[in-house]
This record gives C-alpha cells, sequence and structure tokens, in this order.
C-alpha cells in the first residue's frame, strides 16, 4: 500500500514548517529583510487563523533584492544545524527558480521526482519577484522567456513521466540544454527590467497566471502584520486586494469537500527525532 496522507501526518508537518517560517522571520527581522506571506499561506492567516487544515506547505515572497540579501545572511545567521537553505547555488541537483528552507533530518519524497539529485525535506518555499514590463509586447517576451526556462528547468522530471509523443520529444530537446542556461535566463531578465520603475512583479520561475499578469509591487513594500498560529508574520497591507489577485473575489469560500487535500503529492514523509 503506498503513501497516504492522514490529518495527524498534515498537522505533523505543518509544525515543521512554522518552526522554518519562524527562523525565516526571525533572520529578517534581525536583518530588516521584508517578506510577506503568500498564497494558500496568507489565505490560511487571514481565513483560519492559521493553516488551511488541508494546506501541506508554507509560501513566501520577496522582492529580489530582498531575496539576494536573506540568501547572503543566511550563509552565516541561519541555524544550519537544523536547518538548509536549497536553491541552484546550494545545492547542485536542485532544479528550480527559487529557494526553499529545508529541516535537517526530514524527509519529503515528492511523487514522480525520483530522478532528481537534490537534498529532500519538508520545506518551506522562498519566492523572489522581480520587475515586469509594461508595455505587452515587452511584457509577452518577458513572459515567454520564463516559460522557456522553467520548461528547461522542468524537463528532467517531463522525462521520467511523460509518455512518448511529441511532448516529451520537445522536454529531450530542454534537457539537452545545463539547468544553468535557464538561471542565466532569469538572471539576465532580472538585470535588464529591475529598478526601472515598473509598477508590478512576478516570480520568474512560476507560471500561474496570476503571476504572469503580475502583481502589484506595493503589496511587498507597504507591508503590515498578521497572525498566524501563534505568533504574528509579516503580510501586504492590502491583504484583501493580494488575496482577490490570487484566489478571485470568492476567496473566503471553503472548496468542495473533494478539493480539500494536499497538493504535494507525497510517496513518502519523515519527520525528525523528537
Amino acid at each position: 500500500m503506498g503513501f497516504e496522507y492522514t490529518q495527524e501526518i498534515i498537522r505533523k508537518m505543518q509544525m515543521v514548517e512554522l518552526d522554518m517560517l519562524k527562523e525565516l522571520d526571525r533572520i529578517c527581522r534581525e536583518n530588516n529583510i521584508t517578506y510577506v506571506l503568500d498564497a494558500g499561506t496568507l489565505l490560511g492567516a487571514y481565513r483560519h487563523k492559521g493553516f488551511i487544515p488541508w494546506d501541506d506547505d508554507v509560501d513566501v515572497r520577496m522582492l529580489r533584492s530582498e531575496y539576494e540579501r536573506f540568501c547572503e545572511v543566511c550563509k552565516t545567521q541561519l541555524n544550519t544545524k537544523k536547518y538548509f537553505l536549497q536553491n541552484h547555488k546550494t545545492d547542485a541537483g536542485y532544479r528550480w527558480g527559487y529557494a526553499r528552507m529545508l529541516r535537517n533530518g526530514t524527509n519529503f519524497q515528492r511523487a514522480g521526482q525520483d530522478m532528481l539529485t537534490m537534498r529532500r525535506g519538508i520545506f518551506i518555499d522562498i519566492f523572489p519577484v522581480d520587475d515586469l514590463p509594461e508595455k505587452k509586447i515587452s511584457k509577452d517576451i518577458y513572459n515567454a522567456k520564463c516559460w522557456i526556462a522553467r520548461k528547461m528547468l522542468y524537463s528532467e522530471v517531463a522525462l521520467g513521466n511523460y509518455k512518448p509523443g511529441m511532448n516529451k520529444f520537445g522536454f529531450w530537446i530542454l534537457n539537452l540544454f545545463p539547468k544553468e542556461k535557464a538561471f542565466k535566463i532569469f538572471e539576465k531578465l532580472s538585470e535588464k527590467y529591475n529598478d526601472k520603475g515598473f509598477s508590478k512583479v512576478r516570480i520568474q520561475g512560476w507560471g500561474d497566471p496570476v503571476d504572469t499578469a503580475g502583481f502589484k509591487k506595493e503589496w511587498f513594500i507597504d507591508t503590515d502584520k498578521i497572525w498566524f498560529e501563534d505568533a504574528w508574520f509579516t503580510c501586504p497591507k492590502d491583504t484583501e486586494g493580494f488575496l482577490e489577485h490570487s484566489f478571485g473575489k470568492d476567496y473566503m469560500t471553503l472548496p468542495p469537500e473533494e478539493s480539500r487535500k494536499p497538493r504535494h503529492t507525497a510517496t513518502s514523509i519523515s519527520f525528525p527525532e523528537e
């Protein structure tokens, strides 16, 4: 019998992730680095005062400049006995365009990703956001380059899961390029467009339509505090606007019962020894 989530496992994961979120918050507060809760984490804080009961991860976002500072100070200030900051510079097998904080002594095996050589563990996602050009042609080209880079990074997973056909052949071609080429695409886009006065930002390494449309940059600058589980964390001051952009106007409505389940399909999870 394969692995199955239970409410006990989900809650245990959430408490490990909350511990990591507190470590991220500590580092950010001590170094005046701004972040905001994101996605289901922010929705959980606003709607449930904590985790959405079936949510299995934590997401935060930072402006690129704040993200780079965070990664730098983690080299000396992160509690490395408990945590590992994972990105393509600290883990040669890591293939995603954003960072994660892993809890040492844990395992999280994502279904369909056995071929990846990156370190595994229960994690929280740390997303950098970059300025998005406003002219339609420039924005379309920017988003197309992000799409290509993401598919290059995903190609190794696709080759291990897709059935033979044109899609798999396309990923085979993309996998011929070293993954460093994809990260270089992201880097060049950041260098070209950041700090040019644009009003919207996006995660380059994430393909959700709300990101290709862009988030208001002010949401990552004008911040407030929100209660999450048992502590205060940083959120956009316009939390309602952020959530409406992310989930639509009915974000306070619970999804159907059959949709209330973790979105990261796992084959095994292990926790730190008590």
